[in-house]
């Protein structure tokens, strides 16, 4: 068993390449292994964890806030720390709290923790799936990882999934690529007892306001309530015992992070310098956000690093990321990532601050806007902003039905907006999971042999299944707001999806520790609360039409800490752009570009062929 766990960390050293650690039961049936990024504690905290007794053992990683008072409030309970690491409260928390302990975390984190004693196997996941978990059962043995690529030092084979593949389970629910392997959903908890039972439950879930609530505060206080909350979970992921950086783009989001964290720094040292990375693109001047990223560091007198690869870096990078990633890519978002995070830990650099998780939470994406006008807003009626009647709302709503949405950069299927009725009414008939679904290989591309002999589910269904039975009904019978339904299929699926792609697989890739404020639960929580038409404020045009405007409470709670050309900007979809370019330059046919390259050499009919389940006429 050692020599398997050593295998298995061997290939997940670039998740914490600062020491390994192994533990064995006393009864070889069970064995820890732990890849160590040092943050808190540098010198102390080696993992696995223990108890003074030797029965409680655990393997963190991640980041785990308020960990002062946590430590006071166990120490008070007679607890003894051996470490400053705040990875040890779970040991504690576990001794006190048992099985409870996850309603005391707040932060990013995955664990497994064993007691002996009892011979139980306890491991749980973060709220919002920022940080991996994957587990499957193999000869008898339950494994679980970081990263999937983990399992294969204990004799895992890797074997396509064809009907989760099929169904985009890897982007719809909690499957994989792999057959038989899992990832433990966000707010879920794992337990495996010594007798062979294996059970999996949720911990939390997001609670949203009833629509039908009335909203008795003022608007300058849920600006302000915004404010603080964001402040708060900004603060608390300042603390580290190694540099930290942000990661700025030209959106709000990031913008928000870096002014904060400037304002907080400078509060103890005037002289304060955040530093800021960007990845900028002056190639593609039509979606380059670097000016503008720019612009907001100068303002808030950020030590500035703008990093500009090429077309050729963003190809190079490609494999290694889906390598890092473990699922299928299209687009150059983990590419882009990993090479920011290459920069930074060259710049000396451990931990970053990011804008990720806000359009989530915030309602930020312009989809949202079609299920925001699906029911009326009682809730924001005592607020005095004007709304729209159900009438203006119904047509307005037609009017964008009218016209299928054209196909983003992730989009590889056809979307409508009248398919697929069951499974979108078992959310209460909202879009938003029927446009996530055109994520999803589409079947033209699949191979007839395939189609015929699998039963396979179309991916709008999948999403829907996937779904929590309460949130389902808070949805269909109104109780939810059709926004407030659409924010939690986002976060319960795009998110976890964009958080493996450009959160913690391209940073870890580099040894980089993300951290993202906009998930903090108690932000969140907030968020959830606040009326509909505050994330989608409308308003009157000089013509009379209604305009909308997302992230709208955003950005009045932020306005003190970004430019005004951040707060005035209108959301664009952000990507890792490659150049234009027209078929011919000067009358001369141009040579292939180094996309064009790599797509010809890896896109040919034996490859495709090999996989047994892609059609290669219809590839062609």
């Amino acid at each position: 068993l050692e020599s398997q766990l050593r295998a298995s960390i061997s290939l997940l050293t670039h998740r914490g390449p600062d020491s390994t650690g192994t533990y064995i039961s006393d009864d070889g049936r069970l064995g820890l292994g732990h890849t160590r990024l040092s943050i808190i504690d540098v010198e102390g905290g080696q993992q696995p964890l223990h108890d003074t007794d030797g029965h409680i053992h655990a393997v963190v990683n991640g980041e785990l806030y308020d960990y002062q008072k946590l430590r006071q409030e166990l120490e008070g309970k007679g607890q003894t720390f051996q470490t400053l690491s705040d990875s040890e409260l779970v040991i504690h928390l576990y001794q006190v709290h048992g099985f409870n302990l996850v309603h005391y975390l707040r932060g990013e984190f995955a664990f497994v923790l064993y007691d002996s004693r009892r011979k139980v196997l306890f491991a749980a996941r973060d709220r919002f799936g920022i940080k991996p978990l994957f587990y499957t059962l193999n000869n008898g043995r339950l494994l679980l990882a970081s990263e999937m690529k983990g399992l294969l030092g204990f004799g895992w084979k890797a074997e396509w999934d064809v009907q989760s593949i099929c169904e985009g389970g890897d982007f719809n629910d909690n499957r994989t690529v792999f057959k038989g392997v899992f990832k433990l959903s966000p707010a879920h908890q794992l337990i495996f007892t010594h007798t062979g039972q294996l059970k999996i439950q949720p911990y939390w879930d997001q609670p949203y306001q009833s629509s039908k609530s009335v909203e008795t505060r003022s608007i300058e206080e849920i600006i302000n309530g915004v404010r603080e909350h964001l402040v708060s979970a900004v603060q608390v992921r300042l603390r580290s015992d190694v540099p930290l950086a942000v990661s700025l783009s030209g959106g709000i989001d990031s913008c928000a992070v870096a002014g904060i964290a400037s304002a907080l720094l400078k509060e103890k040292n005037p002289a304060a310098k955040v530093v800021t990375f960007t990845l900028a693109f002056p190639d593609r001047s039509d979606l380059d956000e670097g000016p503008i990223a720019k612009r907001m560091a100068e303002k808030i007198g950020a030590e500035i690093h703008m990093i500009t690869p090429t077309e050729a870096d963003l190809v190079a990078k490609f494999e290694e990321s889906v390598y890092h990633c473990e699922m299928a890519l299209h687009t150059f978002h983990a590419a882009g990532k990993c090479i920011l995070s290459d920069h930074i830990q060259r710049a000396g650099y451990k931990v970053l601050l990011t804008g990720e998780g806000s359009d989530e939470i915030q309602g930020g994406y312009s989809f949202l806007l079609t299920d925001y006008l699906r029911a009326p807003d009682p809730a924001s009626y005592s607020l005095g902003i004007p709304l729209p009647s159900p009438a203006e709302m119904a047509s307005a709503l037609q009017e964008i039905e009218k016209i299928p949405p054209f196909p983003n950069h992730i989009s590889i299927g056809d979307m409508s907006y009248f398919d697929h009725e069951l499974a979108r009414s078992m959310l209460g008939g909202i879009s938003t999971p029927r446009l996530w679904a055109t994520t999803t290989t589409p079947e033209k591309l699949l191979h007839p042999r395939v189609l015929n002999g699998l039963e396979v589910a179309n991916p709008t269904m999948v999403i829907a299944e996937g779904l929590r039975p309460e949130a389902r009904a808070n949805m269909v019978t109104g109780n939810w707001h059709p926004l407030h339904g659409a924010l939690y299929t986002t976060a319960n699926v795009m998110l976890t999806l964009i958080l493996n792609q450009s959160g913690d697989r391209a940073e870890m890739c580099s040894s980089v520790e993300g951290r993202q404020p906009f998930l903090d639960q108690n932000l969140v929580e907030y968020m959830n609360n606040v009326p509909p038409s505050l994330k989608i404020k409308p308003h009157k045009g000089d013509n009379g039409k209604w305009l909308f405007t997302e992230k709208w409470i955003l950005r009045q709670a932020v306005k003190p800490f970004i430019t005004e050309e951040v707060y005035l900007r209108k959301k664009q979809q952000y990507n890792s752009p490659i150049p234009q370019r027209t078929q011919k330059e000067r009358g001369h046919a141009t040579k292939l570009t180094p996309l064009q390259v790599f797509l010809k050499e890896r896109i040919t009919a034996n490859l495709v062929n090999a996989l047994g389940f892609m059609d290669w006429p219809s590839i062609k």
